[in-house]
């Protein structure tokens, strides 16, 4: 299927533009596949895709799939966010996005604890 055709299952403001997200297999959107990954951050066109085959799937991880799609999506907005704020070369660095998808929901518990949110 041509993402042109399909349809998002979210769209969500991120800092005042609008993205839209998709869930797809890799025969659906096969870049996913060509880079080996089970998200990606699509700048220009404002879009993210979600992996619906879920590379990383292993016994640990299956239990526990629900979890790792929610940080696959965390992951992505975190593009987007840097994205949208300018900051492209934190944008691009895959090792501050992925500990920021990490650790944001503590974060946000900490701060929710607090009422600082």
């Amino acid at each position: 299927m041509d993402k042109s055709v399909a349809k998002p299952f979210k769209t969500v403001d991120v800092l005042g533009q609008e993205y839209k997200i998709y869930e797809m297999t890799e025969k659906e959107y096969p870049k996913l596949k060509v880079i080996g990954a089970n998200g990606l951050f699509e700048a220009y066109s404002k879009e993210i895709i979600i992996s619906k085959d879920l590379n990383l799937i292993t016994d640990e991880t299956y239990e526990k799939l629900h979890l790792l799609a929610d940080k696959v999506l965390r992951h992505e907005l975190i593009h987007a966010f840097f994205h949208e704020s300018g900051l492209n070369d934190y944008c691009e660095d895959e090792t501050l996005v992925d500990w920021l998808a990490h650790q944001l929901p503590k974060m946000v518990k900490v701060m929710d604890k607090l009422n600082i949110l």
